[in-house]
């Protein structure tokens, strides 16, 4: 995959086979000497990367857990979603089978990483884009253009990277604030599930425990199936 974020630097999901063959590579073994502004874009990348990881990572244990279904290609890193002429591109979209038995269903969910130095205008930007998507018109402006590809609109994930348990209130105030500016994307949270929670709670609770804060209301915090 190409990380936009990182001069459009390249990275690669290894198997485990895949690792142990390119490891034995010599340059593999020599740090390259990469300029410092290049390096910091290298390393945010790397962070932003690892961080989405971590994320299908958590899906997939709570799944196996839970007896439902998440597998490692539900996980799409960073896809391009058409949105009123421009691009969404969320930091991945998550596919997830719910429940079990006869009452299985499949969700859907955009993934949108939040990072507290950027400050809330970055996510806000990325939450007003998915709401061009929401709304764009279908062909010959009947219905919605999603409707095409899934029953119901993905849910709105944003994960809270680098957020201290003490500002997470703090964190989702100020996204809910910034969503409420933009009148597109106020409509679109009243009526798509979205929620946020910190990255550390996410990974030693996992998804489907009370961690996601609604983005539409100060209603409490939440199962992600549950926003």
């Amino acid at each position: 995959m190409t990380l936009a974020q990182a001069g459009r630097a390249r990275a690669w999901h290894l198997t485990a086979q895949g690792a142990a063959v390119a490891a034995a590579f010599p340059e593999a073994r020599r740090p390259a000497a990469v300029p410092g502004t290049k390096q910091l874009a290298v390393r945010h990348g790397r962070e932003h990367l690892l961080d989405v990881g971590r994320i299908h990572a958590a899906f997939v244990t709570d799944a196996r857990t839970r007896g439902e279904a998440c597998g490692p290609l539900d996980l799409l890193p960073h896809p391009e979603l058409s949105a009123g002429g421009g691009v969404y591109r969320p930091a991945a979209e998550l596919a997830y089978t719910a429940g079990t038995g006869e009452e299985r269903h499949r969700l859907q969910a955009f993934v949108e990483r939040h990072r507290p130095g950027v400050g809330a205008e970055e996510t806000a930007a990325q939450l007003a884009a998915c709401a061009r998507v929401w709304e764009q018109a279908g062909e010959d402006g009947a219905g919605r253009a999603w409707e095409r590809r899934w029953r119901s609109f993905p849910r709105l994930l944003v994960v809270l990277a680098g957020t201290v348990a003490s500002g997470v209130r703090g964190a989702v105030a100020d996204l809910r604030l910034a969503a409420e500016e933009n009148p597109a994307t106020a409509e679109m949270l009243t009526a798509v599930p979205a929620g946020a929670a910190r990255i550390e709670h996410l990974l030693q609770r996992g998804p489907s425990a009370p961690i996601w804060h609604p983005l539409s209301s100060n209603g409490r915090a939440c199962g992600w199936t549950e926003l």
